[in-house]
């Protein structure tokens, strides 16, 4: 009986995970705009280049924040970046973000479509 049980809470917790990854990729799947982040450069104490990839429908425009964290992951610099109307879906950008601190890393926060 206790064996049964024990089956019985590890199937559930089986269809919990199944049911969760499910979601998330249909969570992902109706985005307007992905991006990966593909590396940061440390510049100096008051700049961090971001390159990171944008796919998008190509006719469309998005606005992308990029963020510089410092030790603490608190955040020393902020920028915007439109990236227009491209041949292409997906786009490879290199971009400077200003920082008040020395910065030990550079990632995108986030994109969305511009409508």
């Amino acid at each position: 009986m206790r064996r049964l049980a024990g089956l019985t809470g590890l199937a559930l917790l089986a269809v919990i995970g199944l049911a969760w990854v499910v979601w998330a990729g249909l969570g992902q799947a109706d985005r307007d705009v992905r991006w990966t982040d593909l590396g940061y450069d440390v510049i100096d104490d008051s700049r961090v280049s971001v390159t990171y990839d944008v796919g998008k429908d190509p006719s469309a425009t998005a606005v992308c924040s990029l963020q510089a964290l410092d030790v603490r992951k608190s955040a020393v610099g902020i920028a915007q970046v439109t990236i227009g109307p491209a041949e292409r879906r997906v786009t490879r950008h290199t971009d400077e973000v200003r920082t008040s601190a020395l910065a030990v890393t550079g990632l995108v926060r986030d994109c969305t479509v511009r409508r």
